[in-house]
């Protein structure tokens, strides 16, 4: 019983913390494309998806945490969609746009939409470094990671789709860095 009741509030405490994350911090950064914000809207559900799956992978996560026991399907589903919905926020969010951006701290600005854009750079690309951590040493992740983000700046760029932005090659990469610690964090509790 003290279990169900564990798990039950755990759901709920990923389900309130999705819930803000979605509505306050992604939907009001992706609503500033309005290519993306025409993607959402043929979408009806869009919202309650991302709220739903990120609730689902938090308390998936915790779970396992919880019992030291990963499960190969909770990868599977969790990156197939996250892998899925970073293709969607990367390469759907301009409608035709083709520009460069040498300064990498261009993001440093007194204005919130565009720190809280930074702020989901760096977020989107923790799971791709916990991912890069299940097959590849520190220097690998560090190698793999830029040469990844260096490709997809550089198709934005080609087919109109950004900015070539080399402020989002350092967030993306330290992203892909945090998740790389994390993983390296969380193999030590599961190891134990």
């Amino acid at each position: 019983m003290r279990k169900t009741i564990e798990y039950v509030l755990t759901g709920i405490i990923a389900y309130l913390i999705s819930h803000y994350f979605v509505r306050h911090i992604v939907l009001p950064t992706l609503y500033n494309y309005p290519r993306l914000t025409r993607v959402m809207a043929r979408f009806p559900a869009t919202t309650v998806f991302l709220i739903l799956f990120l609730t689902l992978t938090f308390w998936l996560g915790w779970v396992q945490w919880n019992r030291r026991q990963i499960s190969p399907i909770y990868g599977y589903l969790v990156y197939s969609v996250y892998l899925l919905l970073l293709f969607i926020v990367l390469f759907t969010k301009a409608d035709v746009y083709h520009a460069i951006s040498l300064n990498p701290f261009d993001f440093i600005q007194p204005d919130r939409k565009i720190l809280l854009e930074a702020l989901l750079n760096v977020l989107y690309f923790i799971p791709l470094g916990g991912l890069y951590h299940l097959r590849a040493s520190f220097l690998e992740t560090n190698i793999i990671a830029f040469l990844t983000i260096l490709g997809i700046e550089t198709l934005q760029f080609a087919f109109y789709l950004g900015t070539f932005a080399i402020s989002d090659l350092l967030l993306n990469w330290l992203g892909c860095l945090v998740g790389f610690g994390l993983w390296s964090l969380a193999q030590h509790h599961f190891n134990r």
